[in-house]
């Protein structure tokens, strides 16, 4: 007797709805993309001991048509799409026709639905595999989906659920990061008779400050783009896990790795690398050039071109870095509009450029007063004393700020050496005595190769023989960054060579600089303990009130730490 067997339709159903229903959490997200589907603007979740007893999903979407009721629970059954050639363009949550199929395999199943319009609804049981009872209702128009004892009738799988409280604690992620997405729509979570969470319809900045509260809300900037729209965190918002990005295509939450990668690398040094900065994104590409018929609950997509869409992320971020902060909505650097990223919508791609928004809007460095204040909280601070030779500390009111002197003043260097080089160019120092530079061959050629980088650096070379000891070509340094006027910078140029000259056409020139500029701004500043007078201690201090994201180094370490006069009394139980 052969042992393949074709299972029965029962068993079949049970192993196809694990693909799609896991948990409690995974029925909600489900039944939510039906809702969204529908047209729905209001909804609203209830459930009890964590979904494992019974989830219900209202909402007032378009409802079901009695004549199509019937047909709900059969597997592939779906009026989203009719054709093959339909998957290469979705435009809904769902297509598959799976959902329903799935859950009501697993579980206990009672929907009421009334199409908009009709005179009155329907009501259809379903128990397990069985077949559904159809009868009249006289239900509001839209539809309520009542899943009870999820896995009843597979003991095992249940086994598997984590407590009431987890299972519940998933639930509301999955209600927010929809609802995230969708401020059009009003989300209310209800646990037992407690509501847990209210999100009413409005703007996505208001959803944000609903999800996540008015302090997040505060320190978000809008990214708005031909294919990006959504909100990204300043600088001071930053996680030690990705679990502060919220990534969607189409409106559809996704897991994308390359695009959380371009969402750091758009934040470049102003995060530090073992963190994460917040962001809700949405990506509207065109529907040809993204599959999300890749994975069973659909939380993965697969893109045409991975590469545009990593360009355009982090192009996308770093624009709207450049351009403003939340809280005043003003440009954080100013340059021609000819310097900004060119986005060519027709092939998805993304044109290295100038980054939009250095421009030369610092205070010389000797005034300590800034042309422009770009963090008007540094202005208020009062030098009073230092620790150790490294660290300032300053006052305002009921609050003080331990700075750390080299980071703040790495920082400042910096920023004055990015917005030179992206502005009009980096101020120089002709040095009375050339420095004489010996090369061997090989750094000849790297040097002669990024000549040009160099001089827009702020070093001006000229060739000077043969290097008698190197056994390549001897140049004078005849100038350098006026940040560097003091220092022997040889073996810098050298290093300086060799990492820019051959940068050539590479995609990642703007890290490649960016990596080269913090090296000349560690160099101009000195290291180790270094007594200020007053003078200079206010005047470091004003200098981080000139640049934005002052808080943290180049390196992405932080600078400022404040105390409150309250964390202080409290400490000593005053």
């Amino acid at each position: 007797m052969g042992r393949i067997r074709v299972l029965e339709r029962t068993v079949a159903e049970k192993i196809a709805a694990g693909e799609v229903v896991q948990r409690p959490a995974s029925v909600v997200k489900e039944l939510l993309e039906n809702s969204l589907d529908a047209g729905a603007t209001s909804i609203t979740v209830f459930s009890a001991e964590g979904g494992k007893r019974l989830i219900r999903v209202v909402d007032n979407g378009s409802g079901i048509a009695s004549d199509d009721a019937p047909l709900v629970f059969l597997r592939h059954s779906t009026s989203k799409i009719t054709t093959e050639e339909d998957l290469l363009d979705i435009k809904t949550l769902g297509f598959r026709g799976e959902a329903l199929a799935s859950i009501s395999a697993v579980s206990r199943v009672t929907i009421r639905t009334r199409e908009r319009g009709a005179p009155s609804g329907t009501r259809l049981i379903v128990e397990g595999c069985s077949i559904p009872e159809l009868a009249p209702d006289g239900c509001p128009e839209g539809t309520s989906v009542e899943v009870k004892d999820l896995f009843y009738n597979t003991p095992v799988r249940a086994k598997f659920l984590r407590s009431a409280e987890t299972e519940f604690g998933r639930i509301m992620d999955v209600v927010k990061r929809t609802a995230l997405v969708n401020p059009a729509v009003r989300f209310t979570l209800m646990k037992g008779t407690a509501t847990s969470f209210d999100a009413p319809a409005g703007s996505l900045r208001q959803r944000v400050s609903s999800v996540f509260g008015a302090e997040v809300s505060e320190r978000t900037i809008e990214i708005r783009s031909s294919f990006v729209r959504g909100f990204i965190g300043t600088h001071e918002l930053t996680y030690p896990t990705s679990r502060g990005i919220y990534t969607y295509v189409h409106g559809r939450p996704v897991t994308d790795r390359s695009i959380n990668r371009a969402l750091a690398d758009g934040f470049g040094t102003l995060v530090g690398s073992s963190r994460y900065p917040f962001a809700v994104i949405d990506l509207y590409v065109p529907a040809e050039d993204v599959d999300v018929n890749i994975h069973p609950a659909k939380s993965e997509v697969r893109f045409k071109n991975p590469g545009a869409v990593y360009n355009i992320v982090r192009g996308a971020v770093r624009e709207t870095l450049s351009k403003g902060t939340a809280e005043a909505g003003r440009p954080l650097y100013k340059t021609p509009d000819s310097s900004a990223p060119v986005v060519n919508e027709a092939s998805l791609s993304f044109a290295p450029a100038r980054p939009k928004g250095y421009g030369p809007t610092v205070g010389a460095p000797s005034s300590g007063l800034p042309s422009e204040v770009r963090n008007p909280a540094f202005l208020a601070l009062e030098f009073v004393g230092q620790l150790w030779g490294e660290f300032l500390v300053a006052q305002s009111g009921e609050d003080f700020y331990l700075i750390d002197q080299h980071g703040a003043e790495e920082r400042y260097a910096f920023e004055t050496l990015k917005r030179g080089f992206y502005g009009s160019e980096i101020k120089t120092q002709m040095l009375l005595l050339p420095e004489r530079v010996e090369t061997t061959p090989e750094e000849r050629d790297a040097v002669h190769a990024a000549m040009e980088y160099l001089k827009r650096l702020g070093f001006e070379l000229v060739a000077f023989g043969p290097s008698v000891n190197a056994g390549g070509e001897t140049f004078l340094v005849k100038s350098t960054p006026d940040l560097l006027s003091t220092r022997a910078v040889g073996g810098l140029v050298k290093d300086l060579a060799e990492e820019v000259s051959g940068l050539g056409g590479s995609s990642l020139v703007e890290e490649a600089i960016e990596e080269v500029l913090m090296r000349i701004a560690c160099h101009s500043v000195i290291r180790g303990p270094r007594e200020l007078t007053r003078q200079e201690g206010n005047s470091l201090v004003r200098k981080l009130a000139a640049i934005d994201f002052a808080g943290h180094c180049p390196h992405g370490r932080p600078v400022v730490k404040k105390f409150s006069r309250r964390e202080v009394e409290a400490f000593f139980k005053r």
